[in-house]
């Protein structure tokens, strides 16, 4: 037993006294023993903290203080506080207007889509919900306005952000895939394309054949990318930055015999949706004579506002960034809340400028993003625990909303397929984390009788493959959770 381990095994049974609880504290030494003594773990930075919310204490803290990479788990950080601040029912909103003005049915001027930040607009996140809603209300609009002919552009403004809100630390080759979206002052469609590729049957053959859906304008793809062995799954990769437009494809695809299809990320989220609206009023037979085009500088023009679109509640919102872990939706929170409501503050760092206003020690903590992309955030454990604690003690509807928003074990979201046979199933609620060497679990557990505990469990380069940490953890989780209850052997 290392001097690390038999302190951590003091503190346990510090703060649990009595003979039944000892031998708790001992099953959840055992526990976390065996994890962290694992030959895959020989080099791994480990982080486990247990907090009881009743008692108001750590009933496991195994490097708790030391600052790992969240990955994902970082979106608990950014959708908590956009809940704290602007609270359950608050929308984004995107406003339609015009330059020039209305005559006999012809809009002599620009249309022009106004976006303040909003990452919904058009997004197929949402149930019930597709792209085409939101051009078809677009399209309404003119019906009322009575506008048949549009002798202008299609402008899609997203100066409300500079275009320099990019985080500068994700990795190349995640900016051109879909979850490397950025998010801009207009966005569309989850500021994403489908790219099918026609599976080869023989493995190893150059794939050449693919088709792009939606129309992406500018976007050039070279492939490079060949069929791998049947059932190998996505191994393909999209090369390329925001605003380039010649991107080309490496990797793999499983050999077949249909279309494989992933996402790829687009360049200019503006354009996008300006195109878009462009493309269907044509086929909608209101003819537009001039380009679509975006700008991410402020417009200086007299704008008439015809109409404002409204984004979910935030409350679904946050329920799909943190279950579907959606990148776009936790940089458009974050983004807004450090630029708009904290303006004396702009900038990533506003994550932990603000935690720490709420009394939280954020103490070697440091952010890049808001989704959790970037390699070089950290924060410790403990401190992610204490995130946790404090949305537990806020307001119980504010409490409801958050808990709703984490994916449960064997049940929704990213946990669906974890713990789904496990009497943990549905007692785990959680945001994972994982990006490369980086496999993350945190939230609540609930025991016996209302009984509540906050977890965080971080690991960094571990040495085995990223299945088997995903096992080790989900067996952690499973024996940390039968030894938070009365009766395990049930």
């Amino acid at each position: 037993m290392t001097k690390y381990l038999k302190s951590f095994y003091w503190i346990i049974l510090a703060v649990c006294p009595g003979w039944g609880c000892a031998q708790v504290a001992v099953s959840q030494y055992q526990t976390v023993e065996q994890f962290i003594e694992d030959p895959c773990f020989s080099s791994a930075g480990i982080g486990i903290s247990v907090f009881d919310l009743s008692a108001d204490s750590f009933i496991i803290d195994f490097g708790g203080t030391s600052a790992l990479p969240p990955a994902s788990t970082l979106k608990v950080l950014s959708s908590a506080a956009a809940l704290k601040i602007l609270g359950h029912d608050y929308r984004f909103r995107t406003e339609i207007g015009y330059s020039g003005e209305i005559k006999e049915g012809t809009l002599e001027g620009d249309l022009i889509i106004i976006g303040k930040g909003d990452p919904t607009l058009g997004s197929l996140q949402f149930t019930g919900k597709t792209d085409s809603t939101f051009l078809q209300h677009v399209k309404s609009i003119l019906d009322r306005s009575g506008i048949r002919k549009v002798n202008g552009r299609i402008v899609g403004d997203a100066s409300f952000y500079p275009a320099s809100v990019i985080p500068r630390t994700w990795p190349y080759q995640d900016m051109g895939n879909y979850y490397g979206s950025f998010c801009a002052g207009l966005n569309y469609h989850d500021n994403l394309y489908f790219l099918s590729f026609q599976q080869p049957s023989k493995p190893g053959t150059p794939v050449t054949n693919f088709t792009i859906s939606p129309e992406v304008p500018r976007l050039t793809i070279e492939s490079l990318v060949r069929a791998g062995t049947a059932g190998s799954g996505d191994q393909a990769y999209i090369m390329g930055a925001p605003f380039q437009i010649n991107r080309f494809v490496i990797g793999t695809i499983p050999a077949g015999s249909r279309y494989f299809t992933i996402k790829g990320s687009v360049p200019d989220p503006a354009l996008f949706c300006a195109n878009a609206v462009k493309s269907y009023l044509q086929s909608t037979e209101i003819f537009v004579t001039g380009e679509s085009v975006s700008t991410y500088i402020p417009l200086h023009m007299d704008l008439k506002i015809m109409d404002t679109l409204w984004s979910p509640s935030l409350n679904e919102v946050i329920k799909i960034t943190n279950q579907k872990s959606v990148n776009l939706f936790a940089e458009a929170l974050g983004q807004y809340l450090s630029s708009v409501i904290s303006l004396e503050d702009i900038g990533k760092d506003w994550l932990v400028s603000y935690w720490s206003e709420q009394g939280i020690d954020m103490s070697g903590a440091h952010f890049s993003d808001f989704s959790g992309l970037a390699p070089d955030n950290a924060i410790s454990p403990q401190t992610m625990v204490k995130v946790l604690e404090r949305m537990f003690d806020g307001p119980a509807s504010q409490w409801d909303d958050f808990l709703a928003s984490l994916a449960v074990a064997g049940v929704s979201g990213t946990m669906k397929s974890l713990l789904s046979q496990s009497r943990a199933r549905g007692r785990i609620f959680a945001k994972s984390g994982l990006i490369s060497g980086v496999r993350n679990y945190c939230g609540y557990i609930a025991g016996d009788d209302d009984q509540w505990y906050a977890f965080s469990v971080f690991t960094y380069n571990a040495t085995c493959g990223g299945q088997q940490v995903r096992k080790k953890l989900e067996h952690l989780l499973e024996t940390l959770y039968l030894s938070l209850i009365k009766d395990p052997s049930e």
